[in-house]
């Protein structure tokens, strides 16, 4: 396998999704495994469409750990640095689905093996040698994983890649906002690409105005803004001023991995230099494809399969 030209980083948790449709967790009998977690849906998605990807996490001595590694690589995603974590278990996430309204998600991860994440985890040369990074900011919740995101952000730059942020906005994992925003603050800096929905965008950015919550990323150094607004579809903000593009329309199975299915489309857009457009229109099919499906990971398409719904679209 060569080595990456983009690593995400974050989360890898085995995700355990409701057969049932519409019933709550309580009343929930039967779940399916899958891979999940942002950084592990999104690393997934880049190697279905054939970037050579690698993960930067941490598994539990676990199971459920030994299942993550087994599909990582057989998606073909690099595990160099993905380490295992003696003392904490692999975290989980059962879901109850409502299509096509949001999710109850009930996660198990306090403690847990990928916020173990550390800087000795990671390798700084092969780091150096990527063209891009993607983080996904929860990881910046707790220490020691807090620690060795700002640093990969840090290395990625100073080497020359792009820093794309998925702003992955989870109250529950952190002790308050305050802290939150002193530590998304100190990630931004350091971003080239922000991904957001509406309300991460509005968490920080300050406002509800996505227009103003974008302007203030772009004037902190931000290159590129971009906000998922689901049925909406999505704003672009950047050096060539705004641009709307609409959502597509799909029967809605599972809302979970339309983020995910959306940043592992746009970032391999931008791996191959893409156009702004082009890159937004095929993301915004991919994700559309994701939320068709009951998985997030698993439910990451080709891009021989956005490329059929994008002809569907234009005849």
């Amino acid at each position: 396998m060569a080595n990456p030209v983009v690593y995400t980083l974050g989360r890898v948790i085995v995700d355990l999704y409701a057969n049932e449709i519409g019933v709550p967790l309580h009343q929930v009998s039967s779940f399916r495994k899958y891979l999940g977690g942002s950084a592990g849906n999104t690393a997934v998605g880049l190697a279905r469409y054939g970037a050579a990807v690698g993960l930067i996490s941490r598994v539990g001595q676990d199971d459920f750990g030994t299942f993550l590694r087994t599909r990582l690589k057989t998606e073909g995603v690099d595990t160099h640095m993905v380490g295992t974590d003696l003392e904490h278990p692999t975290a989980l996430a059962f879901a109850a689905l409502y299509p096509p309204n949001d999710s109850e998600v009930l996660f198990y991860r306090k403690p847990c093996a990928d916020n173990g994440l550390s800087i000795s985890d990671l390798d700084l040369d092969r780091l150096a040698e990527a063209r891009m990074l993607v983080v996904a900011c929860s990881a910046l919740a707790v220490s020691p994983a807090r620690e060795a995101a700002l640093a990969a952000l840090e290395i990625n730059r100073l080497s020359g890649g792009v820093n794309v942020l998925d702003i992955d906005w989870r109250p529950g994992f952190w002790t308050g906002t305050r802290e939150a925003h002193l530590y998304y603050w100190t990630a931004l800096r350091q971003a080239d690409v922000v991904l957001a929905n509406e309300p991460e965008l509005a968490f920080v950015g300050g406002s509800q105005d996505p227009v103003t919550s974008a302007q203030k990323l772009l004037q902190a150094g931000v290159r590129e803004v971009v906000a998922k607004r689901g049925g909406d579809g999505v704003l672009y903000f950047g050096p060539d001023g705004m641009l709307r593009v609409p959502a597509v329309r799909v029967e809605v199975i599972n809302t979970l991995g339309a983020g995910d299915g959306f940043g592992a489309a746009y970032t391999f857009g931008l791996l191959q230099g893409w156009s702004v457009e082009r890159r937004l229109r095929f993301a915004t099919a991919a994700g559309a494809i994701v939320v068709s499906r009951h998985s997030c990971s698993e439910a990451m398409p080709t891009e021989a399969e956005v490329a059929v719904l994008l002809q569907s679209m234009a005849e």
